[in-house]
């Protein structure tokens, strides 16, 4: 399964048709493709970093030395890109204005939207006030009083 989120253009409502789902799971295209695949999602800046990167690691490639280095480096950037693209395009889309509505898990792209159609018809039908998603209430407090959240404490340290 895999977890989609539903982002909505900007003043647009919770079940608008031009909500984007965007998954967020491993993609072998972003792994093979790095570069290529931020650029054509427009991600300019991060598609021509990694661009330049890929190359400076085929430069570094070249020498006998350096070759271990070199391909531990690339596969990281693959990794990298190819787990974290989703939430890139996430964030370009935010910073543009675009509501995230939603969190649906679901087995494939279908099934997601007809969830979340649900979802949003229920809402809009009456039963309940559609709420954005809220993060979990804290569990535990702390010797001094103060609420925790997760499995550890900070103690006051950053």
């Amino acid at each position: 399964m895999a977890s989609y989120l539903v982002l909505t253009p900007p003043a647009a409502r919770p079940n608008d048709v031009d909500a984007r789902f965007i998954v967020d799971k491993f993609s072998w295209i972003a792994f093979l493709f790095p570069a290529i695949w931020l650029l054509f999602k427009r991600q300019w800046i991060a598609g021509i970093a990694v661009a330049i990167l890929q190359s400076a690691v085929t430069f570094l490639t070249s020498e006998p030395r350096a070759m271990l280095a070199g391909l531990l480096i690339e596969l990281a950037l693959r990794l990298l890109v190819a787990l974290e693209g989703p939430a890139f395009v996430a964030r370009r889309l935010e910073s543009d204005g675009w509501t995230l509505q939603s969190i649906v898990t679901a087995d494939d792209l279908t099934a997601a939207e007809m969830i979340y159609d649900q979802a949003t018809d229920a809402t809009a039908g009456g039963e309940a006030a559609w709420q954005p998603p809220a993060l979990p209430t804290a569990t535990t407090k702390s010797a001094d009083g103060r609420a925790a959240f997760g499995l550890f404490e900070n103690y006051g340290e950053r």
